[in-house]
Parts: C-alpha cells; structure tokens; sequence
C-alpha cells in the first residue's frame, strides 16, 4: 500500500506542476494581450500625431494666404519645418514605443514558454520519483519479509 501511495503521490505532484505550467502560459498571454493593447495605444498616438501635423500646415498655409504672405518662404515656412520637426520627432517616439512594445510581447510569451517547460520537467521528475519511492518501500519489505533486516 505504501509503494502505490508514493506512486500516486508522484502523480499527484505531476498534476500539480502541470497545472502551474498551464497557469504560466494562460499569464504570459495575458501580459502579451494587454501589452499588444499598448502598442495598438502608440500606433493610435502616431495617427493622431500626423493627423495634427497635417492640420497644423493647413492652418499655417491658409492664414498665411489670408495674410496675402507667401506660406512657402521666410518666417511662415520657418513655422512650418519647426512643425514638421516637432511632429516627426513625436511620430517616431510613438513609432518606437510600438517597436518596443512588440520586442516585450515576444520575450514575455518566451519567458512564458520556457517557465511552463520547467513545470513540466518538474512533474515529469515527481512522478519519476514516485515511482523511485515505492521501489525503495518494496525493496525495504522485501528485504524484512526475507527476515535479513530486523524488523
């Protein structure tokens, strides 16, 4: 009785680390899924930002031309290169953002992967020792039923 209870103690403990490992894969996607939100975040923020650059030159070109000032020389078109500047430079922050985001994504689902293999291994290593046990408690009443042990 003992030797099937240190096998099924093994077992228990496979099932045990096999549910841990499900629970890493179910909290790694979790994690990739609301980081993939952020990303789609910064591509939205990268939209609005050339939205507003577009705007931003059509204001400046039609005031100017309302002025009867050339849009395209002197401090209007000055205007207009510091805001294509400003704009670019808030575009690729967001660009990088995103890219960043993407790289997280693929080291959380590894991160992920590679914790629910250790699980597994570990209940496939329980329940290899289970069955080491119930060996070791057999052998041990073999050995006193043979009466080579006190016992």
């Amino acid at each position: 009785m003992e030797a099937i209870g240190a096998i099924n103690m093994g077992k228990a403990q496979q099932d045990m680390y096999n549910a841990q490992a499900k629970q890493a894969e179910m909290q790694a996607r979790n994690q990739v899924l609301q980081n993939r939100a952020e990303v789609l975040n910064h591509k939205r923020q990268g939209i609005e930002v050339l939205k507003k650059i577009s705007q931003n030159l059509a204001s400046i070109n039609a005031r100017a031309a309302a002025g009867s000032i050339d849009p395209f020389s002197g401090s209007v078109q000055n205007l207009a290169i510091y805001n294509l500047g400003k704009g670019a430079t808030d575009f690729y922050t967001s660009r990088e953002n995103q890219m960043i985001g993407q790289a997280q994504s693929s080291i959380i689902e590894a991160g992920g992967s590679m914790q629910s293999a250790q699980y597994r291994m570990a209940g496939k290593l329980a329940r290899q020792q289970g069955y080491i046990n119930a060996i070791g408690i057999m052998s041990d009443k073999a050995i006193q039923a043979a009466g080579l042990v006190g016992g």
